[in-house]
């Protein structure tokens, strides 16, 4: 049970260059704006009941198992990377990882071939990050360690960029889905040397945009990945005679969901923060310490995440640490917003705006959100930025407002959550914050810890600014928005202090956020 993947640093747009769907905002990014509408509550707990290949039920598998053959704490380790799903490194990117470690022999685990890794771990492995707005591909080699860590996963050149959202693959045919993935893919093996490809393991996992599909959906879409993958690759597969199992399919290829997000992204902030979490019930792992937050606001989700002082040990009078992974990720508070991310709000705002406008019988309308003077079309009718953060704030909380109401999801976290002491926050709160950083001729008061207050301020300035001096003058400063990408920047502004804020909001009516407050700089 022990892995320290690297994070690597993103150094383009948040969600890369995409194609656009049904906006007139550039995507570019996890924090970009796309077609998928909010989960229902009752398509969120579908999705928790499908989604039955945690990785944590691995560790749980191989712990009986080896229990049960007598290996016991003399036996040596197999090192088994169950997943490693790079969702972007903090200052940038965020990476997903889960790994797990047995003793025991290689005999001890059941069904083998569910997983291509559940042998000794293989030089290199390829991990694609299929995110609400297009899919990156991370090629790393796995460099074996004498003491803890006992592996780290060292990456290998840049990650490579696909331009297609995987869930707008969903019953489009093999062909389709092979033309979207498989030059990404091949890419990405291509890094490694040849006479090691075919011994090479494949894990493609999906976060929000895939979630907000239907069962038969998803259950299709994987189905023709999976053809597309073993047919169209050289990757090394769980194989069971001449197919992949469906163990296999929702091994390397499957939907996490928001809370296996969220959980990965924390591991990863203690990761970057020194804090070597995986290590948790291996006999010589150190005392549970004092752990950072995570924070994630993506194109189609948010994530808090923390361990508060309170539980890392057990409520009983033993007083004990968690005994692994699993035990551990129950005791760390984790809460997922689906619908909340930069895409599907903007899109559902811009689209009441519209209907709004159609129903006055009018053909243009202003819309707050956007920077002075641009105009976008929308089913039809002309929005034009007016470029006012404060009323563009208030509108969006409202939004958020609207959506805690409809999912009886109220957003604030407790006290010691957010009492943790440092969060470290990813994707669209670190693209905005560096933006507005790069792009204010004064920079952005704080950064990289700015406080509400600041985001607030440098947001209202940017907002205010003309388009065509915004995109004059801002265009390529940052490399975290690309052209296609600025024209949001106003929106998001507003975005991440309405998820963030808490009780003192400065318009007196209170925020509707996880609770932090206008003025702490812990993040």
């Amino acid at each position: 049970r022990a892995g320290t993947p690297r994070m690597i640093k993103r150094t383009s747009s948040t969600g890369d260059s995409l194609n656009q769907v049904n906006t007139g905002r550039g995507l570019g990014g996890d924090d970009a704006p796309g077609s998928f509408d909010a989960e229902t509550p009752e398509h969120k707990r579908a999705q928790r009941t499908r989604s039955t290949a945690s990785p944590f039920a691995w560790t749980r598998a191989m712990l009986t198992t080896t229990a049960s053959s007598g290996a016991g704490r003399d036996a040596r380790y197999l090192a088994i990377v169950i997943c490693g799903l790079l969702l972007g490194a903090v200052f940038a990117a965020r990476l997903v990882f889960a790994s797990a470690l047995a003793r025991g022999s290689a005999s001890s685990y059941v069904d083998a071939s569910a997983d291509a890794m559940c042998g000794d771990a293989p030089r290199h492995v390829v991990i694609v990050d299929a995110g609400s707005t297009g899919c990156r591909a991370h090629t790393f080699e796995i460099v074996p360690g004498a003491a803890k860590p006992r592996f780290q996963l060292r990456a290998i050149g840049k990650k490579v960029k696909g331009h297609t959202p995987l869930a707008s693959l969903a019953g489009v045919g093999d062909d389709a889905v092979a033309n979207a993935i498989v030059p990404m893919l091949e890419q990405a093996l291509a890094k490694v040397p040849a006479d090691e490809r075919s011994a090479t393991p494949l894990y493609l996992w999906a976060t929000a945009g895939v979630r907000v599909l239907s069962d038969e959906e998803q259950s299709s879409l994987w189905a023709s990945v999976a053809r597309v993958v073993s047919r169209r690759t050289r990757f090394r597969l769980g194989l069971d005679g001449g197919g992949l199992r469906v163990e296999n399919e929702r091994s390397h290829f499957r939907t996490i969901d928001g809370e296996e997000e969220g959980f990965f992204a924390w591991l990863a902030a203690n990761q970057l923060s020194g804090r070597d979490m995986t290590s948790v019930g291996a006999p010589d792992a150190e005392a549970v310490p004092q752990t950072v937050g995570a924070l994630d606001v993506g194109g189609g989700s948010a994530q808090i995440v923390a361990l508060p002082a309170s539980k890392i040990l057990s409520p009983d009078e033993r007083g004990r640490p968690p005994a692994d992974l699993l035990e551990l990720k129950r005791r760390v508070y984790v809460r997922s917003y689906l619908g909340y991310g930069a895409n599907h709000v903007e899109k559902r705002m811009w689209a009441a705006a519209a209907a709004a406008a159609k129903a006055r019988g009018e053909s243009e309308t202003s819309i707050p959100c956007a920077f002075l003077g641009r105009t976008e079309a929308v089913d039809g009718v002309t929005l034009t930025g007016t470029g006012d953060f404060d009323a563009c704030e208030r509108e969006v909380r409202a939004e958020v407002r609207a959506l805690q109401t409809r999912d009886g999801s109220p957003m604030r976290a407790p006290a010691d959550v957010v009492g943790v002491g440092r969060f470290l926050a990813m994707s669209l709160p670190y693209h905005l914050t560096h933006f507005l950083h790069v792009a204010l001729p004064d920079g952005l008061r704080g950064f990289p810890r700015p406080t509400l207050s600041s985001i607030k301020a440098g947001a209202r300035r940017a907002c205010a600014t003309k388009w065509e001096d915004a995109l004059a003058g801002w265009d390529g400063v940052d490399a975290n928005t690309a052209t296609d990408r600025l024209p949001g920047r106003c929106f998001d502004g507003a975005l991440v202090t309405a998820l963030l804020e808490g009780g003192d909001g400065e318009d007196g009516e209170g925020g509707v956020g996880f609770g932090f407050s206008q003025n702490a700089d812990e993040i």
